[in-house]
């Protein structure tokens, strides 16, 4: 097939450039990422996680362009200096703050700066070893802004914390898992305030993911790739399916699309 003119790259972390059941970036993709940015295409992670969480998997080390953070919420250059940035509304943090402060479900709280939770239970301590993290530290909200809210509960009780957050919606990454954005938010929302700031088209972007926070980002891109491991409804969305995470599916797909 021809070789579609691409500037720049777009991955998902858990379940796309992070193998949880090796702990790591597996070396196929770690030499796939060094080819792309060889050739002059820039690459950054579009993720629902923190900066500070990339740091602890090593994720930054491996030289990205920039960082799509929280599912768009916060978007920052290479040098970490900010791009964009969409708080959740204070008005709906200040209507859970009874079910935070009494303790009826682990709610954690993300922040420019860091990330804090009311109390931890097997849910938390479930949903984060399944994606290689840390147990988050224990806080209580000050009045800072707020980036993202991470719910550890059942379908029936997020909706119901739902209602009292109208401005914002919600997208499941783990069983016991959901991440709570503003409304307006969105990982292609951060994507398009990166791309204005490069000067780059969305149809010259590839992106790669496997939940359902992607599907939007899958769609956003001009070429979007769901990973062999990716849920149905993801590759549903996606133009290409490729490989599971740790069976070489990002550098199949590059080399699918002759980008590699």
């Amino acid at each position: 097939m021809e070789s579609i003119r691409i500037k720049a790259a777009f991955f998902d972390i858990d379940g796309t450039l992070m193998a949880h059941n090796l702990g790591r970036v597996p070396e196929d993709t770690r030499y796939a990422l060094s080819r792309l940015k060889e050739q002059g295409i820039l690459v950054f992670t579009c993720t629902g996680r923190h900066i500070l969480e990339l740091d602890e998997l090593g994720i930054t080390e491996l030289g990205f362009d920039g960082h799509v953070l929280l599912n768009g919420q916060l978007c920052l250059d290479g040098q970490r200096r900010l791009i964009s940035q969409v708080p959740v509304p204070e008005e709906d943090i200040r209507s859970i703050m009874p079910l935070f402060e009494k303790r009826t479900i682990p709610v954690a709280f993300v922040e420019k700066e860091k990330i804090y939770i009311n109390f931890i239970d097997e849910r938390v301590r479930s949903a984060q070893k399944a994606i290689s993290s840390k147990l988050p530290s224990c806080g209580t909200w000050t009045g800072d802004t707020v980036y993202l809210v991470n719910a550890f509960a059942d379908e029936v009780t997020v909706r119901q914390m739902m209602k009292q957050m109208p401005h914002c919606r919600m997208t499941r990454w783990n069983t016991f898992g959901v991440d709570i954005i503003a409304e307006e938010g969105g990982k292609e929302k951060g994507m398009e305030h990166v791309l204005q700031r490069f000067g780059i088209a969305r149809e010259e972007i590839i992106a790669f993911g496997d939940g359902e926070n992607d599907m939007e980002m899958l769609v956003f891109a001009g070429i979007g790739v769901a990973m062999g491991n990716a849920e149905e409804s993801v590759k549903k969305c996606a133009d290409y399916v490729t490989g599971d995470v740790d069976k070489k599916g990002i550098l199949s797909a590059l080399q699918h699309f002759k980008l590699v």
